[in-house]
């Protein structure tokens, strides 16, 4: 299995799981709202959970955003960190 060039080798495995995690545990978002506009904010709200949806009155869509659990999110901004702190000590 080759890993697209750009994308560290533990992204490439942990978000296809996180996804699997969500799909199969989490809430799936099927009773939405209608478009709500308060305070220059777009969204539709799930009727279920409570969460929020960013809605695109361009695109007159949700627009999507890739999501990680927050222990992946805390993972890779720790290693986003280290990698830039190396590159820094490389330069100097």
């Amino acid at each position: 299995m080759s890993v697209p060039e750009g994308i560290p080798l533990w992204d490439s495995v942990t978000h296809p799981l996180a996804s699997a995690l969500d799909f199969a545990f989490g809430c799936h978002h099927s009773k939405l709202s209608r478009v709500f506009t308060l305070e220059g904010h777009t969204y539709k709200v799930c009727c279920d959970c409570g969460h929020r949806f960013e809605y695109s009155l361009q695109t007159m869509s949700i627009t999507r955003h890739r999501k990680l659990l927050s222990a992946l999110k805390r993972l890779h901004a720790r290693r986003r960190s280290r990698r830039l702190a190396r590159l820094q000590v490389g330069r100097t």
